[in-house]
């Protein structure tokens, strides 16, 4: 095998393994360990009890105490979204996403239904709930402790806010949800009086995912799966919650916590930076919380900003303190995150006026193919001269027989004789492979192209039903392969003939339709330019042979 086939297979390989080890060995987002029981309103000095491993079995959940007051509910809605609130905690109920585009796709017979951004399982603290220290008259464990379902008063109420008022253990707690300014944005203002003596008051972000729920994965090409993963952004980093510690708390101001939840995330935003944000598992298995615990000195007023919607890069970056980094490209994928971002910058100027993300796609296309047309014309070229030299080749194989290095010295200062280089032919793959994983990693995590159709495909970010766009790469892959100069080694032929667009057929069964678009669109252009170089070839040696 020669050096260019040598290296196209470490680079093909190279991507599958790291594709791989994405999927086999890096843990899968959603995933929950056996839960463990903590307490999270650990007391304002130093954690004890808290840093104490998890048990090794965790122990069955306890049900929660109702209120015996009945539930009254708040409906906020904006265009973007319709937010309830509950009087038992004083809490968000649910938040669904109005938009068309914005619901979660249904399997086989189910249908498609509104994305819900509070998930939590029944019983489970809601999003918003607060819950006061020991010192405070807390101290229980936050999945059980009724004091975060405790019952509070509608003070006031219109369309656009809503308040809610009531005794959280020593503390008389007042919280006023209202509608922002930006969309999918609530303000929250905390006020909380009576307490004796110092303590802490944590504002709980809860979230369940069951254990046995499908994972976001390699191979999973859109299936429907949940991620709901506690978040928290303190000092300048981006913390996401493993599960693995039964409390963590976090060095740094806190900028802001709450749930990455794949295209989504829900965040609160503190405007102040006192504080401190931590992670924490609840009784039964699935539940998980991220918190912000804010100190009480008799008193307290703070206010707040919730982004719940989707991960729009500019929506986000609008905030400022990171909150962009919500969003996650993957162990593999984001080492090419900023390939991504340009990818999808790319794609956003050419669906300003294509208004489709198909068609985005396929302009991207053709613009990196222009991109890499010189080197591609010249690996192609070269491609055609050892095409012509393989004759000699095959005599310096002979005229050597198992003289390995004497033969590959005469062979190499034949292509140097001739200025062929044998690598040429690898330049265009190798750097067409960022690109495929930048577009993977977009595909994966830009909501800009979540559930967006093209022609029969009805979610770029998921794989085509019906198989028609591998295939169709899959056969056209083999034409490539066809038209291209083969080795002289006829099993070697035969396994870049047959046996890598098979293979990479099987590979772009379950992957995002968007990709598998690129990748076609991308062999057509390059059969054109292949059989426009062999004409020029035929048409340059018959002109030669007639002079």
């Amino acid at each position: 095998m020669n050096d260019s086939k040598r290296i196209m297979f470490a680079a093909l390989g190279s991507v599958v393994i790291l594709f791989a080890w994405n999927e086999f060995f890096m843990p899968k987002k959603g995933k929950d360990a056996a839960a463990a029981k903590a307490a999270v309103t650990a007391p304002s000095g130093p954690a004890t009890a808290a840093s104490a491993p998890a048990a090794a079995q965790a122990p069955a959940p306890v049900a929660p105490v109702l209120p015996a007051t009945p539930e009254e509910t708040v409906v906020l809605e904006t265009p973007e979204f319709r937010a309830t609130f509950t009087s038992w905690g004083g809490a968000l109920k649910s938040l669904r996403l109005k938009e068309e585009t914005y619901r979660r796709r249904g399997k086989g017979e189910v249908p498609d239904e509104p994305i819900d951004l509070v998930n939590v399982r029944e019983g489970e603290p809601w999003p918003m709930a607060t819950l006061p220290s020991a010192e405070l008259g807390g101290g229980s464990d936050a999945g059980t402790d009724p004091l975060v379902r405790a019952p509070m008063r509608i003070t006031a109420r219109d369309g656009k806010s809503v308040t809610f008022e009531g005794r959280l253990g020593a503390l008389d707690v007042r919280k006023t949800f209202a509608v922002g300014s930006r969309p999918y944005q609530i303000d929250v203002e905390l006020q909380a009086s009576g307490g004796e003596r110092p303590g802490t008051l944590a504002i709980l972000y809860p979230a369940f995912q069951a254990p046995d729920a499908p994972a976001a994965g390699f191979f999973s090409g859109g299936e429907v799966f949940e991620s709901v993963i506690p978040v928290c952004r303190a000092g300048d980093k981006t913390e996401r919650y493993d599960g693995k510690a039964p409390l963590q708390t976090l060095p740094g101001a806190p900028a802001w916590i709450g749930l990455d939840q794949h295209y989504f995330v829900s965040a609160l935003m503190p405007q102040s930076t006192d504080g401190s944000c931590f992670f924490a598992k609840l009784p039964a298995a699935g539940e998980s919380l991220s918190g912000l615990r804010i100190p009480v000195d008799r008193a307290v007023k703070a206010t707040y900003q919730i982004y719940a919607g989707p991960k729009q890069v500019e929506l986000l970056r609008a905030y400022g303190r990171g909150l962009d980094t919500a969003i996650d490209y993957g162990p593999v994928s984001n080492y090419f995150a900023f390939f991504a971002r340009i990818l999808l910058w790319v794609m956003n100027k050419f669906y300003s006026f294509a208004h489709n993300w198909g068609a985005a796609i396929v302009l991207l296309t053709l613009l990196v193919k222009a991109l890499l047309y010189p080197l591609t014309v010249k690996s192609m070229m070269s491609m055609q001269e050892m095409k012509k030299l393989q004759p000699k080749v095959d005599a310096l194989k002979a005229k050597y027989g198992d003289d390995k290095e004497k033969m590959n010295q005469e062979v190499m200062r034949l292509y140097q004789e001739h200025k062929v280089n044998p690598l040429g032919g690898c330049l265009p793959l190798l750097l067409q492979m960022p690109v495929w994983l930048a577009l993977y990693a977009t595909l994966q995590t830009s909501v800009e192209l979540y559930r967006q159709p093209f022609l029969w495909v009805k979610d770029l970010t998921a794989y085509d039903p019906f198989y028609i766009l591998p295939l169709a790469m899959g056969v056209s892959s083999f034409i490539m392969q066809k038209i291209s100069p083969q080795p002289a080694d006829n099993a070697q032929a035969k396994m870049l003939l047959y046996f890598m667009p098979i293979f990479f057929t099987f590979i772009m069964l379950k992957l995002p339709a968007g990709l598998t678009l690129y990748i076609f669109v991308n062999n057509l252009l390059s059969i054109a330019q292949q059989q426009w170089i062999i004409r020029k070839d035929r048409k340059a040696t018959a002109a030669a042979a007639a002079s």
